[in-house]
């Protein structure tokens, strides 16, 4: 459904938008339900503490808006994204963090985050977003997200141009490596010894012009191609 649909459908029901606020800190979730209190076309219907408990009252409530820390205990904000899109919930997320780095960014966003809101942003851009996103927009305001997906875009285009230089040998062992796995867990897939693992990961730094494997997660890490761009429309 289109968003000038949805708002002429919430319109047509004059019902306020119901919200699930999870945020770890006590401080957070009571300024948050003083901030919503004052708008009549809003209704907060939880307020939690953790991920686990977000998935368990958005099954039971099915809020319209999710508000969901980043960093929180059970299920960080990302899982409860992830988990919120595989099974297909019809519920809109803002992730409202204290800091989120590019790669995070770009999950999100790869992910289909509705908004990414940061906490040292005034009061009213939250309520701005949630009017926003409970009628099918996204809202990005902070322009540091759009730096970052235009960061990650960058980096596609690097990796674009060095991954080329690769044996396809070397290019499974650095895809392995970036996704954490050890030397040993390497050399048993590909049922090599860790001493020639040793050997392909220094080639493969030497051809990539990196220093480690952390540079090299750096670079194979997801790329965000968002299907619907970033807007705070």
């Amino acid at each position: 459904m289109s968003g000038a649909a949805m708002e002429k459908r919430r319109m047509a029901d004059s019902r306020p938008t119901t919200i699930l606020f999870a945020d770890d800190h006590p401080l957070v979730l009571n300024a948050l339900k003083g901030l919503v209190g004052a708008d009549e076309t809003l209704r907060p219907i939880h307020f939690v503490c953790d991920g686990l408990a977000a998935i368990s009252a958005l099954e039971k409530e099915a809020p319209d808006v999710a508000v969901v820390d980043m960093r929180m205990p059970g299920l960080s904000g990302l899982k409860f994204l992830e988990e919120v899109r595989s099974r297909n919930l019809p519920v809109r997320v803002i992730l409202f963090t204290a800091e989120m780095n590019d790669e995070e960014i770009c999950d999100a966003v790869s992910l289909g985050v509705d908004s990414i809101l940061f906490k040292r942003s005034a009061p009213e851009n939250l309520l701005d977003c949630i009017h926003k996103v409970a009628v099918g927009n996204r809202c990005f305001p902070d322009e540091s997200i759009a730096a970052a997906v235009d960061r990650q875009r960058q980096q596609r285009e690097r990796m674009d141009q060095l991954l080329p230089r690769l044996s396809p040998r070397e290019t499974a062992i650095a895809t392995m490596a970036a996704k954490r796995m050890s030397n040993k867990e390497i050399a048993k897939a590909l049922d090599i010894t860790e001493g020639t693992v040793k050997v392909h990961l220094h080639n493969i730094f030497l051809k990539l012009g990196l220093s480690d494997r952390s540079a090299l997660r750096t670079l194979l890490s997801p790329v965000v191609d968002p299907s619907r761009p970033l807007s705070d429309g």
